[in-house]
């Protein structure tokens, strides 16, 4: 597997892993075909082209594994998933802030350990673009998670109320790693 910059020529697979990760369930599913799959297409491309420097992903035989989107603000907060790259982007920002992540499917193990390197790279990253933290918003995702335990984030204390999809808030919790005192 190889890490790669991400471009819009990209944006199909990303809805296709977004989809498959996170809007299969009853209450999602519908939701996703009649409208919401087109509004993360608008999200995607408005991420690789404004800031494709915070997006990365993960390839295997050509395709996609895994992939996350980084943007930069200045206090740990919660961002709307769905949102416009310019309404939060700081310049000044030292946060990078996960703003997309999706792992393909497959067995637990396997999407461990494509989190678990999506993460380790978006230290990488989060350098490159001039941050001092990385900032995640979790809902639910166990494989991510696992992840964040593995690099050695902390857990905000607390629950947070995240918008999730235009009008529908949902409980999360916020994870960050302070760069400089975790590294080397």
């Amino acid at each position: 597997m190889r890490i790669i910059s991400l471009e819009p020529e990209h944006i199909d697979e990303l809805l296709e892993l977004e989809g498959k990760m996170y809007w299969q369930s009853e209450k999602w599913k519908d939701l996703w075909e009649k409208e919401a799959k087109e509004r993360f297409r608008v999200f995607i491309k408005d991420y690789l082209v404004n800031f494709p420097e915070g997006c990365f992903g993960l390839v295997e035989n050509e395709r996609i594994s895994g992939a996350m989107f980084l943007t930069k603000i200045s206090k740990l907060k919660t961002i709307p998933y769905l949102h416009k790259f310019s309404e939060y982007f700081e310049p000044e920002g030292s946060i990078a802030y996960v703003s997309f992540f999706v792992v393909k499917e497959g067995k637990r193990e396997e999407k461990e350990a494509i989190a678990l390197e999506l993460y380790d790279y978006a230290t990488k990253v989060a350098v490159d673009i001039h941050c001092k933290t990385i900032e995640v918003v979790i809902y639910s995702s166990p494989i991510e998670e696992a992840a964040l335990k593995g690099n050695n984030y902390e857990k905000l204390e607390g629950q947070f109320e995240w918008e999730i999809y235009p009008e529908k808030k949902v409980t999360s919790s916020i994870y960050y790693n302070n760069l400089l005192m975790n590294s080397g």
